[in-house]
């Protein structure tokens, strides 16, 4: 039988050297200095380096409830959001259990390609707990208690209060990737699920679109820390020191002097993809950011078949530029430099051919250089258009050529939610910001001439004229409805 101790002998037990301080250690921890020190844990962990600018976002996420970051093109702000949704959820932070990570972004393919690929790769890096599935879903826990989701990546259809109910603990963070294409309801819903003081929500994206509610929360005096990176607060300007494959993935010099000649400084482009900063888009710009986004984020189903729209190039730095258009669904499909006209109706040839004996139509533009290729697929039996820009309007009262016309029905297309763009053709949404449009005496809608834009800078638009070229039907505009819709499944059907 054990005896029991009697507390006057305490003082005799000899315990062996560093008991006492274990056992403090065990039942009194000390908090980790990684609680406040999100840079640090990135470093120590990951083995990743951090510039200054990225550690200013992740000091602000510490101490800051809301933290927008409007940033230019590529100074790395997915990379650090993947690095700080990881960090949030490493027990040495938060207790397993007690913290969520929710991200968002416009469309799914941002969600899973860009910022859940950083979030893997820092998972691998720090050997955290948990699995992370391609749904870009973090379980962790195990046994008895079964695992918990304890991060998950919304898509887009996601997007609304409801799909964040029920999402509770006491540390949530909430990553909003390329915040400007977020609508308003998901900025709310948002916060409904970061009530409590310890909560986060971290936006960051370029400042494209000043009539985001992303560009709302940055202006002054919103409850927001608000961190701009321009261009030229990166490491390649600043000559801050950092690992030479760490600044050769950054926003680099040569890139910086190309979109100078492409865009010109202080266009809306420069402004917001260089310097980091909300443009005032002026009313002489025809397609806004806000146009684009929402052709980004619209599905249509499209159809088999379609039209094609060809903005033809021969020699020098212009492409030879092919768009499909399929019930508004509009893709690139080729795009080539310096071939002659032979070689480029040899191209188009063989993407028409695909669908023989059935004959696709495509328009091309048949001025200078395009009307040998126009000839030429004429001679060889296709279905093509002879576009001429510079023809008088369909409604020559309201328009003063057939190019202004088909332009000024393609914006219209897109406020109407008629038109599905590729997230990932950024030089076609480049382009398509670019075109300035302005009433002449006459009171007539002009759209710049190419020869106007290049004046100011601004280098060819072909991939924005394929594009609305591959709307142009049998001398008017396709426009998607439901006898369109209704007649093209017919078409399939015969």
């Amino acid at each position: 039988m054990m005896e029991l101790l009697n507390p006057a002998d305490l003082g005799k037990i000899s315990l062996p050297s560093g008991t006492t301080e274990a056992v403090m250690r065990y039942c009194w921890p000390k908090p980790s200095p990684y609680r406040t020190q999100a840079a640090m844990w990135i470093r120590d962990r990951c083995g990743a380096f951090v510039w200054s600018k990225q550690e200013d976002i992740c000091d602000s996420v510490v101490v800051n409830k809301y933290t927008a970051v409007k940033a230019c093109h590529g100074p790395g702000k997915s990379y650090i959001a993947g690095k700080i949704a990881a960090w949030w959820l490493d027990p040495s932070v938060h207790p397993i259990g007690s913290a969520f990570v929710v991200t968002t972004a416009p469309s799914w393919p941002q969600v899973q390609a860009i910022l859940w690929r950083e979030i893997r790769r820092t998972h691998r890096q720090a050997s955290l707990f948990g699995r992370i599935t391609l749904e870009c879903m973090w379980h962790m826990g195990e046994g008895r208690s079964g695992e918990e989701i304890v991060a998950m990546g919304r898509k887009p259809q996601d997007y609304d209060e409801q799909a964040f109910q029920g999402i509770h603990a006491q540390y949530v963070l909430v990553l909003m990737d390329e915040a400007c294409g977020i609508p308003k309801a998901l900025w709310d819903a948002v916060k409904s699920i970061v009530t409590n003081d310890e909560s986060r929500v971290l936006a960051i994206g370029n400042p494209d679109d000043p009539g985001s509610e992303f560009a709302q929360n940055c202006k002054p005096g919103t409850d927001w820390e608000v961190i701009r990176i321009s261009a030229f607060d990166t490491p390649a300007f600043t000559g801050e020191e950092c690992p030479t494959n760490v600044l050769s993935q950054l926003t680099s010099r040569q890139w910086v002097d190309e979109r100078r000649r492409d865009w010109g400084e202080g266009s809306n482009l420069w402004i917001s993809k260089v310097e980091g900063e909300f443009p005032d888009v002026s009313d002489d710009y025809l397609i806004t950011p806000s146009m684009i986004t929402r052709a980004h984020a619209i599905d249509l189903p499209g159809f088999d078949y379609g039209r094609y729209g060809m903005d033809v190039a021969r020699m020098g730095d212009d492409m030879t530029v092919i768009y499909r258009n399929r019930g508004g669904q509009i893709r690139l499909v080729d795009r080539w430099a310096k071939h002659n006209t032979m070689d480029s109706a040899d191209r188009a040839f063989k993407w028409l051919s695909r669908h023989m004996p059935r004959l696709v139509p495509m328009n091309v533009d048949g001025i200078g250089l395009g009307a040998g290729v126009y000839d030429r697929l004429r001679q060889r039996g296709m279905d093509v258009g002879n576009f001429e820009g510079s023809a008088k309007a369909l409604n020559p009262a309201k328009f003063n050529n057939r190019r202004s016309e088909m332009w000024w029905t393609f914006r219209t297309l897109m406020e109407e939610g008629m038109v599905d763009l590729d997230p990932d053709d950024t030089t076609l949404a480049e382009e398509l910001q670019q075109i300035k449009w302005y009433v002449d005496l006459s009171g007539r809608i002009c759209i710049e001439s190419k020869e106007d834009a290049k004046k100011r800078g601004i280098q060819s638009p072909n991939h924005a004229d394929a594009c609305a070229m591959s709307c142009v039907v049998a001398g008017t505009i396709f426009r998607v409805n439901s006898e369109s819709i209704a007649g093209n499944l017919l078409n399939q059907a015969m």
